[in-house]
């Protein structure tokens, strides 16, 4: 099948501005809500507002759990589109866009176009990367810099280019800055076992990547932030960070997030729906062909990401994101190469018709059970559009491109649907939201624990008060208002009685947070 878009010198351009269009989409509709995005946004207003770029805090309280690249960002988008949550996000999908290009760019020069237009489809097809790129989290700056870094170490291997070196060692150094030590030591690991398994681990190889010189490039770039935050920070920064955030999490399960070993595959599955459904040909088809080095590169490389954060003790969705790229390109090269009939895919088809089809019963059903979402479960009903997609696309399963195509736009669609009408009604059921108003004009404390969205919004430090000082608050100020949540609240003894203004649980948290008023 002649696709007329395959020839077109613009195309590069116009898939980066695709993407962008995707990943930016509704970024505004909704709150800054979910924990991480609530952190990260408000210790980066406070470094804007402050100007300080090397001490990040939230609620005025020295922050160890991330570097500081993506606050670098977020701060200059809050000086171009002010303090908002569109600013927040911005850069996010700017840096997702990024990753589709240079995934695109990369899968065509080793392989063809139509590979690389397969693999692209893989990843704007996925709802969990685009929830990713859709987040004012790290984690798309890592991936683009993950993703650049080993794409860049492949072609400097072909190539031998001293920019892509140079380039190559850049990437890791700002990588360092956008997630830790992992940009380091996770790219290492992938050259070595690829160098072992192509046969090319020898020093003259090496030698032909200047590793030297990319020493003093990592360093350059990575180290003057660290040591000027340790000297202002007393070491304090350094020490959360590198032991209790990287150490820690890798040695022990943190914040209840840990698991079987085989759950991040698991993850990696529903990250990379609906096209993970094609997995057991993707890699069958991939280990018989790891004789063409870039697919054996990119075999190595996603599983490599998979193995290694099954390791670790600490096992989050998110983790495994970076693997994304490398697997849509063995998907990509699959489709491209090796799929001829809908006859080698049929039973992946209808399994993957039957999830389509629980989505939207599940989720009808699975929100009953969730108090803050209850009211609006009728929203998972819009996820029809994924089944009745894919019916679509059976009826050209003869045409094997426009079936997957199908296939692909469904889930974007799907994707559509989610930022622009399902998550919007959710996020209007979140405390934050319905709460705001009850704190308009009032003096705000805080007791104990408090959903740190509320800090981005008020714009300021909420002070933490204690049990014995609740009637000295009140007292104060007979208006005031103390934010706290239902189960810390219900522990303490306290000396006064109060009244609950307000209480509604966390959406897609256990705790409830409530507003206490004075009787």
């Amino acid at each position: 099948m002649n696709i007329k878009p395959l020839n077109s010198r613009y195309l590069p351009i116009l898939l980066f501005l695709f993407a962008l269009l995707v990943y930016v989409s509704y970024s505004w509709g909704v709150s800054i809500y979910i924990l991480d995005e609530a952190k990260n946004a408000t210790c980066a207003r406070e470094m804007f507002e402050s100007n300080d770029f090397f001490v990040p805090t939230f609620n005025n309280v020295l922050r160890t759990d991330k570097p500081p690249l993506h606050y670098f960002f977020m701060m200059l988008s809050y000086a171009i589109f002010g303090v908002n949550p569109f600013a927040a996000r911005f850069f996010s999908a700017v840096f997702g866009a990024l990753t589709i290009l240079i995934t695109y760019l990369f899968t065509k020069k080793f392989l063809d176009k139509r590979a690389a237009l397969f693999t692209t489809l893989v990843l704007l097809a996925s709802i969990h990367l685009s929830l990713q790129f859709h987040l004012a989290v790290p984690d798309p700056y890592l991936i683009f810099f993950f993703t650049a870094t080993l794409f860049l170490f492949y072609s400097a291997l072909k190539t031998n280019k001293l920019s892509h070196i140079v380039l190559m060692y850049a990437a890791i150094g700002l990588g360092t800055l956008s997630k830790g030590p992992v940009a380091i030591l996770l790219p290492g690991l992938i050259f070595l076992l690829y160098l072992i398994f192509s046969k090319q681990f020898k020093w003259k190889i090496i030698a032909s990547l200047k590793p030297f010189l990319g020493v003093l490039i990592v360093l350059a770039i990575a180290v003057p932030w660290y040591l000027v935050n340790g000297l202002h920070t007393n070491w304090e920064w350094t020490r959360g960070f590198f032991l209790k955030h990287n150490v820690n999490r890798f040695s022990g399960a943190m914040e209840g997030h840990g698991g079987i070993f085989l759950i991040t595959f698991l993850y990696v599955f529903a990250g990379l729906f609906p096209f993970a459904l094609f997995f057991p040909q993707v890699f069958k088809e991939a280990y018989k062909n790891k004789s063409n080095n870039f697919i054996l590169f990119n075999l190595i490389a996603g599983l490599t990401v998979v193995v290694f954060f099954s390791v670790s003790q600490t096992k989050l969705i998110n983790y495994t994101v970076p693997s994304y790229p490398f697997i849509a390109v063995l998907t990509g090269y699959y489709f491209a190469f090796k799929l001829q009939t809908f006859r080698q895919i049929r039973t992946n088809y209808f399994f993957l018709l039957f999830l389509g089809i629980l989505i939207p019963i599940g989720g009808f059903i699975g929100l009953k059970y969730d108090p803050s979402l209850a009211p609006v479960n009728t929203q998972a009903l819009w996820f029809a559009v994924l089944p009745l997609g894919l019916i679509c696309a059976y009826f050209f399963r003869k045409e094997i491109v426009k079936f997957i195509l199908l296939i692909g736009a469904t889930t974007l669609l799907t994707a559509c649907v989610f930022f622009a009408i399902v998550f919007p009604v959710f996020d209007q059921q979140n405390p934050v939201v319905q709460s705001l108003p009850l704190l308009k004009g009032k003096e705000v404390v805080y007791f104990e624990k408090f959903n740190p969205s509320y800090s981005f919004y008020l714009k300021k430090k909420i002070e933490k008060i204690e049990a014995n000082q609740m009637d000295d608050f009140f007292n104060s100020n007979p208006e005031g208002v103390i934010i706290s949540t239902k189960k810390r609240y219900e522990k303490a003894v306290l000396a006064g009685d109060y009244t609950i203004l307000y209480s509604g649980k966390d959406l897609f948290e256990s705790p409830t947070s409530i507003l206490i008023g004075a009787k």
